[in-house]
């Protein structure tokens, strides 16, 4: 049997997927503010422990792993969510099989790739810390089809508390380490202790203990579905680590450093919350039909972009005395860098609801499509301007990745029968209130000065212009939340 979306489904069941929708948005969203507030927490005292050669080091070695972890189990843990049935329990196994062998596979590639990707970057020190992050891949496989199980069940209390395990344990064993003068080798201990304590927390909670199998006719249509978005992964694995790649190649590794962390807080406060919305999305677009994806693309465009732009632009205002008061006087030259990459960001967070549409219609083919003209303007952009700096580079990703995200809206438009002027409409509420935030939050910045009390004040005001703006540009956006928390996404736009 091919995997394919579950189809039409009576549109009775709506409301009680929405309100399950909600759930998962709530544990989902609860995980997100909670996890990135312990990883920025993490982040600022790893900045006041470590040098941004720490840093660039370490990113050097991710960049590797990053492109490595798109063939880590064939997308097959991926398929599972849009099975019909019980096919998803009876192929599990065999997805889990696959899943544990290309783990082992990409830690031992990476062992046998590390003194080459040493010699390209021109730093001896990457190969060691690259030979132990490849032991990434061996954990991390052990429960990803456990995840996504969960994410088919749209069980995000789960899901949650792995992720929010990983962080904690990450940042405890970084910072520990780091104060005792470990260096580079603090961020490596960190995130492989961080996938182990994930692995542990969904084996307890997930109700799947996996039998060893490869079975063709089950792994046929996992495969074939999980090719191709292996394929669209891998391709946008070299996007967004291209930039990491060359300007570790060309500029060196302290440009490197600042420039991670210039994209550190746009990724935490602005991309991880799209994802958030793209993992809860993905498996509900899955169980709709054609009229109600329709209605809740609209209202998921709607609220990604109202708090992507929000935050971004606050963040864009405010990098400044963000940077300055959460990891001190030596990463200020990641402040231009920082807020290009805001732009950046919000293209992100608006490409999910589109990509989340494509998956669950089957036609993740047009992500491929997208994906390869994407790949070609930022691999071109960014080799031509590497040698002008990191800020350069940041407006080749905010550029091609904003253009290319546009478009995606509108192609989703197409496929779910959505006027233009509907997602117009939907994006809209967005930018008024955001503008109206950026004019206040500037006059703060001058006004005060001070870091921590820029941020504070700014905070405040800029939140109290932002809602009191929304109310009036758009008073049906605060109505259709309260009605999306008491009845769930689907269950506010039926």
């Amino acid at each position: 049997m091919d995997v394919e979306p579950e189809g039409e489904r009576p549109q009775a069941g709506a409301v009680g997927l929405g309100q399950r929708v909600a759930t998962g948005f709530a544990w989902a969203s609860g995980a997100y503010v909670g996890g990135r507030a312990l990883t920025l927490v993490a982040t600022a005292v790893l900045a006041h422990l470590l040098s941004p050669r720490d840093f660039g080091v370490v990113a050097l070695a991710l960049v590797f792993t990053a492109i490595l972890d798109n063939f880590a189990d064939l997308g097959v843990s991926q398929a599972l969510v849009v099975l019909r049935g019980d096919e998803a329990d009876r192929r599990a196994s065999s997805a889990w099989t696959v899943s544990v062998l290309m783990g082992l596979a990409m830690t031992v590639a990476t062992v046998l790739c590390a003194p080459l990707v040493a010699r390209f970057f021109h730093e001896p020190q990457v190969r060691s810390l690259l030979e132990v992050l490849g032991l990434n891949f061996a954990i991390r496989a052990l429960a990803s089809t456990h995840y996504a199980l969960a994410q088919r069940r749209l069980d995000f209390r789960t899901r949650s508390a792995s992720e929010t395990s990983e962080v904690l344990v990450r940042g405890a064993v970084g910072c520990s380490l780091a104060i005792a003068g470990a260096g580079a080798w603090s961020l490596v201990a960190g995130y492989l202790a961080g996938s182990a304590a994930a692995v542990l927390v969904l084996w307890a909670l997930v109700p799947f203990r996996p039998r060893p199998r490869l079975r063709r006719e089950e792994l046929r249509g996992l495969l074939r579905f999980g090719g191709g978005l292996t394929a669209v992964d891998l391709l946008w694995a070299v996007v967004v680590n291209i930039d990491y790649l060359l300007i570790g190649r060309v500029l060196g590794a302290v440009p490197l450093g600042l420039y991670s962390l210039g994209f550190r807080l746009p990724e935490l406060l602005v991309q991880n919350l799209a994802v958030v919305a793209g993992r809860v999305l993905y498996p509900t677009f899955a169980g709709l039909d054609r009229a109600a994806q329709g209605r809740a693309f609209l209202v998921s465009l709607r609220y990604t972009a109202l708090v992507a732009v929000a935050v971004a632009t606050g963040l864009a205002v405010l990098a400044r005395p963000a940077v300055e008061a959460l990891f001190g006087d030596d990463w200020l030259p990641a402040v231009p860098v920082m807020r290009v990459l805001c732009l950046h960001a919000v293209a992100v967070a608006l490409a999910i609801p589109p990509g989340s549409v494509y998956k669950a219609t089957g036609r993740a083919g047009i992500i491929l499509r997208f994906s390869v003209p994407r790949t070609v303007l930022v691999v071109v952009g960014v080799a031509v301007l590497v040698p002008r700096g990191i800020v350069a580079v940041a407006w080749v990703q905010a550029v091609v990745n904003g253009v290319v995200d546009l478009v995606g809206v509108l192609v989703a438009c197409r496929i779910l029968g959505v006027a233009f002027s509907a997602a117009g409409r939907a994006l809209w509420p967005a930018i008024a209130p955001a503008a109206g935030m950026a004019v206040v939050l500037l006059g703060v910045e001058r006004a005060i000065g001070a870091p921590w009390p820029t941020l504070i004040i700014g905070t405040v005001a800029g939140a109290g212009v932002w809602v009191g703006l929304l109310a009036l540009v758009a008073p049906d956006v605060l109505v259709q939340l309260r009605a999306l928390r008491r009845r769930g996404v689907v269950g506010a736009v039926a």
